[in-house]
């Protein structure tokens, strides 16, 4: 019995012996990262965007760079070269040259640019087609509408995209520097908030009531980032015609035009920006949209 006691001590001791004894590990990990080869977007993205402005953009869904509350889809790669060329056309480069450089879009526009094939839908039937989120990033939807034949349609190009591109860059701007509250109290109450689109339901309706879209009179910042996205986008005849919508009124163009004045003098006085000069750039650069390159990288 002592022996056995003896043996059983022995043959513990010696597994508690290997047991502490270190065992030489290999070098090379057995996880091994896999090389993500860059295409010729993301090549064009690095150098035109991330090098000049550091601005990325994010044309490949992510979850988490998402809103999760609606069902959405990727953008296709070559709706996204054509968007990604024609932001930088429509988008940067008009302020580059009232600016005189690429500091001002480096220094303020959202360093992330994230692409969303088709739109949101909210509750209320409309959709959403862009969105600023805390001057960090811009999500753009409806990207796959974009095409050969979209592409050089101006009006498109405007109404899906730059419109809002210049509307959200301006709900940034005014995060940095508020606009004056002068403009607040020309509309006062009349802001009708999420029933916008029931509310006025033409543009001729909103602009007798003195807002340049229905959807200005959702409230103040929207109402500003409207007018001053419809000036700078659209050529004067353009803005005119709008402001002459059926149903208008020389009242409510009035109200319009005092509003102007507050966001002229904003952007010129706080940005040193003559919106009249910006709006001839980007007119000029739409009225060469067919001879502008959308596709080579």
């Amino acid at each position: 019995m002592k022996f056995s006691k003896f043996y059983l001590a022995l043959f513990a001791g010696a597994l508690a012996i290997s047991a502490c004894k270190k065992e030489k590990l290999e070098s090379n990990s057995v996880f091994v990262d896999s090389t993500i080869e860059k295409n010729p977007l993301d090549n064009y993205i690095y150098n035109n965007f991330i090098l000049n402005y550091n601005v990325d953009i994010l044309y490949k869904y992510v979850d988490k760079e998402s809103d999760l509350n609606y069902n959405l889809i990727p953008a296709s790669y070559n709706s996204s070269i054509r968007l990604t060329k024609l932001f930088k056309y429509l988008g940067f480069e008009p302020y580059d040259d009232v600016t005189g450089s690429k500091a001002f879009i480096k220094r303020y526009f959202p360093k992330l640019i994230n692409y969303i094939g088709e739109a949101a839908y909210r509750n209320n039937g409309t959709k959403v087609l862009g969105t600023a989120e805390g001057a960090k990033k811009i999500t753009l939807y409806e990207v796959n509408r974009l095409t050969a034949t979209t592409g050089v349609n101006a009006d498109f190009l405007t109404d899906s995209y730059f419109h809002t591109i210049h509307h959200e860059f301006q709900h940034i701007l005014n995060q940095t520097t508020e606009f004056p509250t002068s403009f607040n109290a020309i509309s006062g109450n009349s802001y009708v908030d999420d029933v916008w689109n029931t509310t006025y339901t033409s543009t001729g309706a909103a602009v007798a009531a003195g807002f340049i879209s229905p959807y200005s009179s959702s409230g103040a910042k929207e109402d500003f980032a409207e007018l001053y996205s419809f000036y700078i986008t659209l050529s004067a005849t353009q803005f005119n015609a709008l402001l002459n919508s059926t149903g208008s009124t020389a009242a409510g163009r009035t109200i319009i035009n005092n509003k102007l004045i507050v966001v002229k003098n904003y952007m010129l006085s706080v940005w040193n920006i003559d919106m009249d000069v910006l709006r001839a750039n980007i007119v000029n650069r739409k009225a060469n949209l067919a001879s502008f390159d959308q596709t080579t990288l």
